[in-house]
């Protein structure tokens, strides 16, 4: 690792024998913060990233941007992008908006639920059985990502929709450094999660998905608060 890098242990690299879309560099990079690869306030050297992807330095800016405006990280005068440090507080605000707007995926304007989301949905729950007993954080992490962009895709509301993902991905590194700990437990609730999503979309009731998904965002934000509150009240007295 150069000393250009920043410090992060690369997964699932692009192959730099193709061109990649700057809407793929920003998963790339959004996926990399919100799995702690890029840790709480490391710097972002545009200059690695524009070498590490085979692009110039505009389109990496350009992605900078989006990611400052979606909460990722944030930007310094005299220092550059920096991820952004993690805020309990802030993390739990956001957690309950979650609550809020769950579920008002059945209420505003939900899209029908198609045979390719149960199909999908399906698969996923294959998956998630399968590391329940051998936990694998990458896998916990893309298994989540796929139901979250399932649910996503009944959305109709194109406020809500954007919301959802916003706030999904700023309160997904608290979340990430939590179940690395937790392991198999959150695996086992990403099952029972998984299991009955899969119900209530084939019963077609997208109102009923958007319950289950209060139901799972409040049962990680009581993990969240039982690890990170008591430390918070201690640091107020």
């Amino acid at each position: 690792m150069t000393s250009e890098s920043p410090e992060f242990v690369k997964i699932d690299a692009p192959a730099v024998s193709r061109r990649i879309a700057p809407d793929e560099i920003h998963e790339i990079i959004r996926d990399r913060i919100c799995l702690l690869e890029y840790t709480p306030g490391s710097l972002l050297r545009e200059a690695a990233l524009a070498a590490e992807f085979g692009v110039s330095r505009t389109p990496i800016r350009e992605i900078m941007q989006v990611l400052a405006q979606e909460g990722l990280v944030e930007s310094r005068n005299g220092v550059g992008t920096l991820v952004k440090p993690l805020d309990f507080d802030e993390i739990e605000d956001i957690y309950e908006m979650r609550l809020r707007i769950a579920p008002l995926i059945g209420e505003l304007s939900p899209r029908p639920v198609f045979a390719s989301h149960i199909a999908r949905t399906d698969a996923l729950l294959d998956r998630a059985r399968a590391i329940a007993t051998n936990f694998d954080l990458r896998e916990y992490w893309n298994i989540n990502h796929d139901l979250h962009f399932i649910v996503g895709e009944l959305i109709g509301n194109v406020a809500l929709a954007e919301m959802w993902d916003r706030f999904y991905f700023q309160a997904a590194r608290m979340w990430y450094d939590l179940a690395r700990s937790l392991g198999p437990e959150v695996a086992r609730s990403l099952v029972r999660e998984v299991e009955d999503t899969l119900e209530a979309l084939r019963g077609h009731d997208v109102a009923a998905v958007g319950f289950i998904q209060r139901s799972y965002i409040a049962y990680g934000l009581r993990q969240l608060r039982a690890r990170h509150a008591p430390t918070a009240q201690g640091d107020g007295q």
